[in-house]
C-alpha cells in the first residue's frame, strides 16, 4: 500500500496554532502517515524584510511539533544542493522517500493558490505531485483558469463546502493521476503578520502560538522591531 506523506512548506515566521490546525486536519482527511514541516530559506516570491534567520524559524518549528510524533520539522531546503524553489525541494524529497511506494502531498495555505502560477516550473510542479490548498475562512470563489497553469486545471478537485466523509470518498478514488485539492479545514483566523505586529507593540500572542514558541520568542526578543 502506498504511504502518504504530507509536505507542509512555509516560512513559519513564526509557526502558529493555525499551521498546526491545518496540518492536523489534513492529516486526518487524507490519511497521511507523517507531515513534514519544510522551513523555507528565503522564498523567491516573498519579501525578506521581516523574515528572521532560518535557525530561529526552524527552532520554533521543532518546538511546536515536538509533542506530535508524526509532525517532522525539516531543513531539507538547506541540504545539498540548497533549494529555495519548491520544484527542487520536492525532487529531493522524492529521492529520499522513493517514488514507487510513497505519494507526496504538498500542503499550502489558501493564499498560495493565488501565487502558485508564478512559482518556478509551476506546471511541472502541479502535475508531478499532489497538492492541497487550505483556504482561509470566508475566502470567496476562485477561477481555476485564473489561478492555475493550463495543463493543471483538469487536476483540480474542489472540496470546499463538502462534508468530511464525502471529501474522503473523492480522495480515495482510484486514480493514477496526481490531483490538486482545495478545501476549507476551519482554520482559526491567525496570521504570522498579525502575530509579528502584536509582538512589536508589546501585546500578548500566547493564544496564537504554542507555549514553547511563545517562550522562545520572548526569551530571544524576536520580532520586537517591525520593518514594514
Amino acid at each position: 500500500m502506498t504511504e502518504r506523506i504530507g509536505v507542509f512548506g512555509g516560512t513559519f515566521n513564526p509557526i502558529h496554532l493555525g499551521h498546526l490546525h491545518i496540518a492536523g486536519e489534513i492529516q486526518k482527511i487524507f490519511s497521511l502517515s507523517q507531515v513534514h514541516f519544510v522551513v523555507a530559506t528565503t522564498p523567491p516570491h516573498k519579501g525578506s524584510g521581516t523574515l528572521i534567520h532560518f535557525t530561529h524559524r526552524y527552532a520554533m518549528a521543532t518546538l511546536a511539533t515536538s509533542g506530535i510524533a508524526s509532525f517532522i520539522p525539516s531543513m531539507i531546503e538547506l541540504e545539498p544542493e540548497a533549494s529555495s524553489y519548491s520544484v527542487d525541494t520536492m525532487a529531493k524529497l522524492t529521492g529520499r522517500f522513493g517514488p514507487e511506494d510513497t505519494a507526496l502531498y504538498f500542503i499550502a495555505g489558501g493564499d498560495s493558490l493565488y501565487e502558485v502560477k508564478s512559482w518556478r516550473q509551476s506546471e511541472k510542479l502541479l502535475t508531478s505531485y499532489n497538492f492541497i490548498f487550505a483556504l482561509r475562512p470566508g475566502t470567496g470563489p476562485f477561477s481555476p483558469q485564473g489561478v492555475l497553469p493550463e495543463k493543471s486545471v483538469p487536476l483540480l478537485r474542489d472540496l470546499t463546502g463538502m462534508e468530511r466523509d464525502a471529501a474522503r470518498r473523492i480522495i480515495r478514488e482510484k486514480d493514477p493521476a496526481n490531483r490538486i485539492y482545495v478545501l476549507d479545514v476551519g482554520a482559526p483566523e491567525i496570521s504570522a503578520t498579525r502575530i509579528r505586529k502584536l509582538i512589536s507593540s508589546g501585546k500578548p500572542v500566547h493564544r496564537m502560538v504554542p507555549r514553547p514558541v511563545c517562550d522562545y520568542i520572548r526569551k530571544l526578543h524576536l520580532y520586537m522591531v517591525e520593518d514594514d
